[in-house]
């Protein structure tokens, strides 16, 4: 076997930066430089002042960058009755509005309007969708056979119950990825664990070394765009080409899912996962990500760009695992990881508003988009964990702004209409209130 050697290079702005050495492969892991720390994504996230004291702050940073950007200090005119009532029922349960639910606005009003529409059972099915489709959900193994998953509604109704009971994000993201070790005893949460094989699976590949090494990438590569905003699947066969994330990064990040158990062949994978044991399966870095190549063997270890403390996992074996799942899921969900935060707020307001602030929602690295309202994005990932992760309070939020309200079209005589289509043509100002296409 052979073992990788890590030799302490030095002490650099605090963090502990380690020469991965592999004599046997030649690999040299890349050190952790200044400039990559300082990326914007990766830094820790402040909590901007909003720049005036609109009641809602989402309007106050609008305005501010509004007025900067377009010379506007004024939102466009407020949609009317029945535009905002189609736009908050369509955009928080993916439904029209009923006449019943018309009627009732113009009893109740609109801030009535959103917490019925908040308590609908609806509105956790229509914010399943968003995330079903990042989880990669299918009731199929996809591929030539595409074999049906007779138990995949289970993942399915756990999300739209998840959203439906305001599960804090932080929690919902820690049960996908440990629920079976941080929530044992709770029948109702182990579902959850279906995030994990939601993924596409050939359960016929004639190796079983093959199939389950492309079942823990797609688990990697899923779990870090999804949750990180961070595409590291790049680093499977080499150090990424533009990130700091190193070809050791990934297999380490990997390590944490070694120990799940794979079904045997022709089996699908179920919608809830099991562990081998408490004795943690030993990973390997993979020579340019080749199953048949395995080099060193690793320890499960979180990102070294995102781990500036230098923290190890220090799992406690569960009954029938290893632990590293919910050090993992711990980590990730800490407000201390300034990724996880930013990402949630951003996909959230690409929900209501139908365009995201940070233009590439699963890469917030170096060669994504940069924030279009970066002290906006800041406030509002510091307001989602001040709220105590509530996805509910976040979308009311949102929607009662001003800037939500917005009217999306007028004719060319109402004032600083013109101003503002020939001085934000893309609206990447929020001028006015972005028009979209409805979703199936």
């Amino acid at each position: 076997m052979r073992v990788l050697n890590v030799a302490v290079s030095g002490l650099v702005v605090g963090v502990l930066l380690a020469t991965v050495t592999v004599a046997a492969d030649k690999y040299t892991e890349p050190v952790i430089e200044q400039r990559d720390l300082d990326h914007w994504s990766f830094r820790a996230i402040s909590r901007p002042k909003p720049p005036s004291d609109e009641s809602n702050p989402v309007d106050a940073f609008l305005l501010h960058r509004l007025n900067e950007e377009v010379g506007l200090d004024e939102f466009a005119s407020e949609a009317d009755a029945e535009t905002l009532l189609r736009r908050l029922t369509f955009t928080l349960t993916g439904l029209p509005p009923t006449l019943d639910q018309r009627i009732e606005f113009e009893k109740i009003g609109f801030e009535a309007m959103v917490d019925r529409l908040l308590e609908s059972p609806h509105y956790g099915e229509r914010q399943a969708q968003h995330w079903l489709d990042l989880a990669r959900f299918a009731e199929t193994d996809g591929f030539e056979h595409d074999k049906v998953r007779p138990e995949a509604w289970r993942y399915r109704d756990w999300v739209i119950d998840a959203f439906n009971r305001d599960l804090p994000y932080d929690r919902f993201i820690a049960l996908q990825i440990a629920g079976d070790e941080l929530a044992p005893d709770d029948p109702t949460e182990r579902p959850a664990t279906g995030f994990l094989f939601a993924g596409p699976d050939m359960p016929d590949i004639n190796l079983e070394a093959e199939r389950r090494h492309t079942v823990l990438n797609e688990i990697t590569g899923t779990v870090s765009g999804a949750v990180l905003g961070l595409t590291m699947g790049c680093a499977q066969c080499h150090d990424h080409k533009s990130d700091p994330v190193s070809h050791a990064d990934y297999f380490r990040f990997r390590a944490f899912f070694e120990n799940l158990e794979i079904p045997k062949k022709n089996k699908s994978l179920p919608y809830f996962i099991s562990e081998k044991g408490q004795e943690h399966s030993p990973a390997y870095l993979y020579a340019r990500g080749d199953f048949r190549d395995p080099g060193p063997e690793l320890e499960p270890a979180f990102i070294k760009v995102l781990n500036p403390a230098a923290a190890s996992p220090q799992p406690e074996p569960a009954a029938h695992s290893s632990g590293y799942r919910s050090e993992l899921a711990t980590w990730l969900a800490s407000p201390e990881r300034p990724l996880v935060a930013r990402v949630a707020a951003n996909r959230l307001w690409m929900q209501d508003f139908g365009k995201p602030i940070v233009g590439t929602p699963s890469d917030f690295g170096i060669l994504g988009d940069r924030p279009t309202h970066p002290e906006l994005l800041d406030w509002l990932a510091t307001e989602l964990i001040r709220n105590n992760w509530s996805m509910k309070s976040f979308h009311r939020m949102l929607v009662t702004s001003r800037a939500w309200r917005q009217a999306s079209k007028s004719s060319d005589v109402a004032p600083g209409w013109q101003i503002r289509l020939s001085e934000d043509p893309g609206n990447r100002w929020f001028s006015r209130f972005p028009r979209r296409r409805l979703s199936g």
